[in-house]
């Protein structure tokens, strides 16, 4: 019942943002909804909604399933239910993602993806 709120508050969220948005009939390709640009461009969207955090200061999502899929997911929508946001994640083949809520312990600022810097949904072709 999680994931399915959480494909229900993303599908608001783009609905929100004016995105035309569609719902394939059956996901075989891991893909959840197709979005459709300002462009006209239509990207394949797979939803993840997270409960709660993976360590202290981040959340983590696991994308090994994707990995070299065809047709490619084009980016990874993460609902975060404690804090009610969104973050479009432009996907990348890669088989993890890691998003910081907060500083890390270590300060390490270096390859670290921010939850926040993907509130806005990617306009790519």
């Amino acid at each position: 019942m999680i994931g399915t709120l959480g494909e229900l508050k993303v599908r608001q969220i783009l609905l929100e943002m004016n995105y035309s948005i569609y719902r394939p009939e059956v996901d075989i390709y891991g893909c959840d909804l197709i979005v459709e640009l300002n462009s006209g461009v239509f990207n394949r969207v797979q939803i993840k909604t997270i409960t709660k955090p993976t360590t202290d200061t981040a959340i983590q999502v696991r994308c090994v399933k994707y990995v070299d899929r065809k047709p490619a997911i084009d980016v990874i929508a993460v609902y975060y239910v404690p804090l009610d946001k969104c973050a479009f994640v432009p996907y990348n083949n890669e088989k993890a993602l890691s998003l910081a809520l907060t500083t890390a312990k270590n300060n390490q600022k270096s390859k670290r993806q921010w939850f926040y810097q993907f509130e806005r949904y990617p306009e790519f072709s």
